[in-house]
């Protein structure tokens, strides 16, 4: 058994769920299972293989928040590693190598990117020496965290303007799908208006939990308006999920099919149903979404591989000419830490590619700082690796993206998924949620705890810290890559029943929030 050690000051300071976010990954970036533990101050992860690998979990920066950090590759040793210092290493070298390679193929970096990154560097080689001073230590390890991050936005902002510019040489707008999605709701009219100048495409759900939730003849009436809405304004339609098997979309009878042959049926009978009803009508399919995650029915995961077969197959035979896609849940494979039968994201797409089933391209859901039934927070750096990564497939991506705007409960949300930034750490005590604003960002009084050298720099009365994710910076990244060929946001109002807790374009309260108009600017300078 391998058995990774990392010593961390005071561990009860922090939030117990912190720890069950940790895992270790090899070479391909796919997690191993682990059982993870604290001991006195001493995190513990604990494999079945005895393999060198990297340590990744939810840390707090200075830039972003709680965000996913990793360590560089660590051999299993007994005497363990010091957490803070092992992450500043790797945050160093993913990204001051990640602006290395984007510059050998032609990328100039921006001044602030080099000055921030000779900071993290400095800050961590001070570290290293202060090791026999642990507090000493392990503030400028985080202070190296803090700068590195940092560092990491005007990198990805260099990347993102550089990468559109040669886009647009050959090509004066972008044909990149660009849309929201639209669930069976009989209030969807309400606010939709709103969003067509952010959009050219339209995604209307047609998940099996969904139009089980009313009669189907009046599920099915609304579809059929919002295709009549769709064409009216000259917007692509895209359909599907035809089948979800996220916890929050899977319909209730489900659970009470005893075998798999009768969900197999069901969930046939479904595609064929709706495929037939809307052939014609719709210019993209989705097959199903969600089949690759931890699913609540108690089927394995050969049954999972059979039923995405059949959903595929049943689409194909009742609409043979559309082009049809297949959705990947939690694309970095988070949830396989703690699930050690799970389905590698990667290797079940590849299974599905080389059963040659006419795929025409794969989707990706970006959910985050929805934990669990997400994904955790991000820098842009790692959406960028992310794209690459599955780039390899050889297939165009469609990326379904969201992430909450506030902080604070949402009562209304399906997905009962706990926000990350809300979890708390030591030495970040001012993160206060009822400050937050639609930008995504709160205001903090001068004086607030932070890491010294970050705070000489500042000469502002408050200082600002950002969401986590900010969402229109997560889609200009996206439209930077060649490869993504559609971008939907996942959740277009938070006025009525919905899935993500406060991701809404439309607040709770009826106001249009400041991504929607990001949104619209982004659509006029870019894209049909």
């Amino acid at each position: 058994m391998g058995q990774l050690r990392f010593r961390v000051p005071d561990p009860e300071s922090y939030d117990a769920r912190i720890w069950g976010t940790a895992f270790v990954s090899g070479i391909e970036g796919i997690p191993w299972a682990s059982k993870n533990r604290v001991e006195k101050d001493c995190l513990i992860i604990e494999r079945a293989v005895n393999e060198s690998g990297k340590l990744s979990i939810v840390w707090p920066t200075e830039e972003y928040g709680p965000i996913m950090l990793s360590t560089a590759s660590l051999r299993c040793q007994e005497a363990p590693y010091l957490l803070h210092l092992e992450l500043a290493r790797g945050t160093i070298h993913r990204i001051r190598g990640r602006g290395i390679d984007w510059q050998r193929l032609g990328l100039k970096l921006p001044e602030a990117f080099t000055s921030l990154m000779d900071r993290a560097v400095s800050a961590f080689v001070q570290a290293i020496l202060a090791a026999d001073d642990l507090d000493r230590c392990v503030l400028l390890a985080q202070t190296a965290i803090d700068f590195a991050v940092t560092a990491s936005k005007p990198l990805s902002r260099a990347f993102i303007s550089q990468s559109l510019h040669a886009r647009h040489q050959s090509e004066k707008q972008l044909s990149t799908l660009l849309g929201i999605k639209l669930a069976p709701s009989q209030a969807w009219e309400q606010d939709v208006e709103a969003v067509l100048p952010a959009i050219n495409t339209i995604n209307i759900s047609m998940e099996m939990g969904q139009l089980e939730t009313e009669s189907k003849e009046s599920a099915l009436a609304v579809i059929d308006s919002q295709l009549q809405w769709a064409r009216r304004n000259s917007l692509r339609i895209f359909g599907g999920p035809l089948l979800n098997l996220q916890s929050h979309a899977v319909p209730k009878w489900l659970y009470l099919l005893s075998d798999f042959p009768s969900m197999y049926e069901a969930a046939c009978k479904h595609a064929t149903m709706m495929v037939e009803r809307y052939r014609g009508q719709v210019h993209l399919w989705s097959a199903a979404a969600g089949l690759n995650a931890p699913n609540t029915l108690g089927i394995t995961d050969e049954q999972v591989l059979h039923l995405a077969v059949g959903v595929i197959q049943a689409v194909r035979r009742s609409d043979p000419k559309t082009p049809v896609v297949l959705t990947i849940d939690a694309p970095w494979a988070e949830y396989l830490g703690q699930k050690p039968d799970g389905i590698s994201p990667l290797h079940f797409a590849d299974a599905l590619i080389r059963a040659d089933l006419g795929l025409s391209g794969l989707g990706l859901e970006l959910n985050f700082n929805y934990w669990q039934g997400g994904s955790m927070p991000r820098d842009l750096v790692d959406v960028s690796d992310l794209i690459d990564h599955w780039n390899i497939l050889g297939l165009p991506l469609l990326a379904h993206v969201s992430a909450p705007c506030h902080l604070q409960t949402d009562p209304m949300a399906t997905a009962k998924s706990e926000l990350v930034s809300n979890w708390r750490y030591p030495n970040y005590p001012w993160w206060d949620q009822s400050q937050m604003s639609d930008s995504g960002s709160i205001e903090l009084p001068a004086g607030a705890p932070i890491a010294p050298v970050l705070a000489s720099m500042n000469s502002a009365q408050a200082i600002r810290v950002r969401m986590p994710v900010n969402g229109l910076e997560v889609i200009q990244m996206l439209l930077a890559k060649s490869n993504v060929h559609g971008i939907f946001w996942n959740q277009y109002s938070d006025r009525e029943d919905h899935v993500y807790p406060n991701a809404g374009l439309v607040a709770a309260s009826g106001k249009r929030r400041s991504l929607l108009d990001g949104l619209s600017r982004l659509r006029q300078l870019h894209v049909h």
